[in-house]
């Protein structure tokens, strides 16, 4: 795993943690948020409050919390509003206990946490509306109020009333109510209408920590071994491609980019979450990820079903190396190595 503790070096920029040592050279929201748990646990909590306190103060000019934020300090949604880059923000800055940046922002994230309810709420379900078009870790495949995105809604509830920063604008059924539209009693699916599994329906409500382990995450992660999710490596979010769902501008230039393809951001959180029901299977998992990761000397953003970088068309586009999520599977492995809980810190 030295290659992993090199990639996480790799991104600090000396001002914040970027998203890969690679061409994701900016500030994103959701893989800081993602790899922040691992992160402190390996002693990097001063780049992760550093990271949040530069990214705040960009947001802090506009008032808004973006997806990205480029060079220069310069807040963008990619592509449009992010159902998760507020909520995974408050939830980071819980985690770290980094409650002093919430005080020195804490009127316009106030604003902010109201704008995004009135925004992204039905007031009629109180879950995500279905009819917008929002932004979230599959962020080019269009699912009308995903799992993932209502997950975000319990997420940033459940912040608000442990901590005190804001008042929860959302109804205090929240969590039942999600709970009641999509878990399907062995799993979560990723849409309310349907049974449709997929792997970041199957992950994120426990990895949030939005539902308890005790709810069904054995099973869950069992039932993504059983729909074949988790082969050739964990973990893709789906079996089988759905063109007619993907951004048509996207489908172009990177066909069943968030499909079929194998992941390593739901692979190391899956792995992490797999340790604390299964610590042999995960410990399978992390060699065959350390296998891939010393084969290639870097962590690719995604493979392919052969376990290659996936390329786009026409060969514009490359899997990125040196994803900074790469400190999920050295901290996963380190907890185990030292009999230490892999728990959400």
């Amino acid at each position: 795993m030295a290659v992993c503790r090199a990639i996480v070096d790799a991104c600090w920029t000396g001002d914040y943690l970027a998203a890969s040592a690679g061409h994701f050279r900016q500030f994103w929201t959701r893989d800081l948020a993602f790899s922040a748990p691992a992160l402190i646990r390996l002693g990097q909590a001063d780049r992760v409050e550093a990271s949040l306190a530069w990214a705040l103060e960009a947001w802090s000019r506009r008032g808004r919390v973006t997806t990205t934020i480029f060079g220069a300090g310069r807040p963008a949604d990619v592509y449009t509003l992010g159902c998760d880059s507020l909520p995974l923000l408050l939830l980071t800055l819980e985690t770290g206990g980094f409650g002093d940046l919430v005080d020195r922002h804490a009127g316009w994230l106030r604003t902010e946490v109201e704008r995004y309810a009135a925004t992204v709420v039905d007031p009629r379900t109180s879950l995500v509306r279905s009819d917008l078009v929002l932004s979230s870790h599959r962020d080019t495949v269009r699912t009308p109020s995903s799992c993932y995105a209502n997950t975000m809604l319990v997420v940033l509830d459940l912040v608000g009333r442990r901590t005190g920063w804001y008042a929860s604008p959302l109804d205090a059924s929240i969590g039942a109510r999600v709970v009641e539209a999509f878990w399907r009693g062995d799993h979560f699916s990723d849409r309310a209408d349907r049974d449709l599994l997929t792997g970041d329906a199957g992950v994120f409500p426990f990895w949030t920590g939005a539902v308890p382990d005790r709810l069904g995450l054995a099973p869950a992660l069992d039932a993504l071994r059983q729909a074949r999710l988790t082969s050739p490596l964990p973990l893709r979010y789906a079996t089988r491609r759905n063109a007619r769902a993907e951004d048509p501008v996207q489908r172009l230039f990177v066909p069943d980019y968030q499909g079929t393809s194998v992941w390593s951001s739901l692979g190391a959180i899956y792995l992490a979450l797999l340790a604390r029901v299964d610590v042999s299977e995960a410990r399978a998992g992390l060699a065959a990820y350390a296998r891939l990761i010393e084969r290639d000397g870097t962590l690719r953003e995604v493979y392919t079903s052969e376990l290659r970088p996936y390329r786009g068309r026409l060969g514009l586009f490359l899997a990125d190396e040196a994803m900074l999520w790469a400190s999920i599977l050295l901290a996963t492995t380190t907890d185990l190595d030292t009999g230490r809980s892999a728990v959400r810190s």
